[in-house]
């Protein structure tokens, strides 16, 4: 155990604060937070000081063994001699305590960066019931110490790791913030996810204003962490209502953005005296999924306060749905429809198989007749072109396509395709084309599409015939389908029509002279 975590232990058995610690030795909190962090050591002085105010010797204080009273094996020494090799003793053990400090310090100072070595929790916090806190924190069991560390939202007394033993297991991210010298720090620590602000000192401004870091959200999907009541990824819906009672705000899933984990819905839990401060508890199958502890300042208490339309107030352990309200829902385009499943698609994390498959239909059912002026404007980017550019590559990362899909991706041709669009998707054709031929041809044969099956077949074979190898095998794979009998009279027509595109070779691939419809094949 290191110098600053007895300091920490000590200072904490009587209940005293950093800061009345400080002031009866007379030096700042930080000072004090330095110690206890390893950050800084105090010197003989302040040694002596903090010994007689824990009540212990310095040799206990900093581990270093005392000279043992009784009778020894040696000669008897005047008491003058002995009074003096008593001080030179103590003058040593003093020397090597501070080497000690000074060997551990270069050890741990992290290239000059705020030592991360852990504080040991409260010596009395042994259960989640005695945790003085509120209850907007997350706990851990200690491998060290055999205490529950807390983390809980807020200001905090030292630096990251602040005195526990998290540890970044991914690289951490820092971003810029509009507030001024602060960084908003993301960070991954094992089975806890942390947000915290770094908040630099500015003595300009105020020269008493040290530098400080504030926790703005906890989160985790392990069974090894809790709330200050118990609440653990597995604990029960009954065991949550018991936990927190009618407090409790029932809120519908949410949709869109980022979601900590699969869940049905979650709970949320806020209290008047601490404004801002939130606690979600995410469940699934009626088990907690996931817990999420997070300050929405922004939102103050308001944040979760219950709409009857998403959030819902909680009567004897069940949500009252009594009050109910639609939302009323704004009429929106078949593009917007499209953009908004492929945005869920995209970003949404917590869709279930059947929300994910209805929302991919709606994207291909919806190719037919998409705007795509429209649809680039609906983008977050700067440009319009952009958010059309990244549609059409998660389309074609979606392959392979189901039969259903390749004859929406063949109709999404009547679309306003123009330019550099018509050009990308027949692109998307050629690679549906591609996966599966037989199945592009059957699609063809599609009853009252022949004008937008014509065009399929010229826009197809412009791109796949510069595909060698591919169209080779394809048109292979066609003609074989056409010996055995596997297509109907009419998709054997436009079976052939495709193949007449894919083996005549043409000056500009304009296909000038080649009939456009099973009709003028005839």
């Amino acid at each position: 155990m290191t110098l600053g975590q007895r300091i920490s232990i000590y200072r904490k058995k009587p209940g005293i604060s950093q800061e009345t610690l400080g002031e009866r030795l007379g030096v700042s909190r930080q000072a004090v937070s330095k110690w206890e962090t390893d950050a800084a050591s105090p010197d003989m002085e302040n040694l002596l000081a903090l010994a007689r105010e824990f009540g212990v010797s310095v040799a206990e204080l900093t581990e270093t063994p005392e000279v043992q009273d009784g009778p020894m094996d040696t000669p008897t020494v005047s008491p003058i001699r002995g009074g003096w090799w008593a001080a030179l003793g103590a003058f040593v053990a003093v020397i090597l305590v501070m080497i000690g400090v000074v060997i551990y310090w270069c050890v741990h100072a992290n290239d000059g960066q705020i030592s991360k070595t852990p504080e040991p929790p409260d010596a009395t916090a042994t259960s989640p019931s005695v945790y003085a806190g509120s209850d907007f924190a997350l706990m851990w069991p200690s491998d060290v110490y055999g205490f529950d560390y807390a983390l809980e939202l807020g200001m905090q007394g030292s630096f990251f790791p602040f005195g526990t033993d998290l540890e970044l297991t991914a690289p951490e991210e820092i971003l810029g913030t509009d507030f001024h010298l602060t960084e908003l720090h993301k960070t991954i620590c094992g089975s806890i996810n942390l947000d915290y602000l770094h908040i630099g000192a500015d003595p300009e401004v105020n020269p008493e204003s040290p530098e400080q870091e504030t926790i703005i959200c906890l989160s985790t999907i392990s069974k090894n962490v809790h709330t200050p009541r118990g609440i653990h990824v597995g604990s029960t819906k009954a065991e949550v209502t018991a936990a927190y009672g009618d407090d409790l705000v029932y809120c519908l899933k949410e949709e869109g953005g980022y979601t900590l984990v699969q869940h049905d819905y979650y709970y949320a839990y806020q209290t008047q005296e601490t404004f801002g401060a939130s606690l979600q508890i995410f469940m699934r199958d009626g088990i907690v999924a996931g817990l999420r502890v997070e300050d929405m300042a922004e939102d103050g208490n308001l944040a979760f306060l219950p709409d009857n339309i998403r959030r819902f107030p909680v009567i004897s352990g069940e949500p009252d749905f009594s009050q109910r309200v639609e939302p009323e829902y704004e009429e929106r385009s078949d593009t917007w429809q499209v953009y908004h499943a492929w945005n869920e698609l995209v970003a949404n994390n917590n869709l279930s198989a059947e929300e994910a498959y209805t929302h991919r239909w709606t994207v291909f059912s919806g190719l037919s007749d998409l705007d795509w002026q429209e649809f680039g404007s609906l983008g977050t980017t700067e440009y319009p072109e952009q958010t059309v550019e990244a549609f059409l590559s998660w389309l074609w990362d979606q392959a392979p396509y189901s039969g259903p899909e390749t004859l929406r991706l063949q109709m999404g041709v009547q679309s306003n395709l123009d330019g550099w669009l018509t050009e990308s998707y027949t692109g998307l054709l050629s690679r549906a084309f591609f996966q599966d031929p037989v199945t592009f041809a059957k699609k063809l044969a599609t009853d009252s599409l022949e004008d937008c099956m014509s065009q399929v077949v010229a826009l197809t074979a412009h791109d796949a015939i510069w595909c060698e190898t591919d169209c080779r095998q394809s048109i292979e794979t066609l003609e074989a389908a056409l010996s055995d009998g596997t297509f109907t009279e009419t998709q054997a027509g436009w079976c052939r029509l495709l193949l007449l595109y894919l083996t005549t070779e043409t000056e500009d691939s304009s296909f000038e002279g080649l009939p456009r419809t099973l009709a003028d094949m005839q």
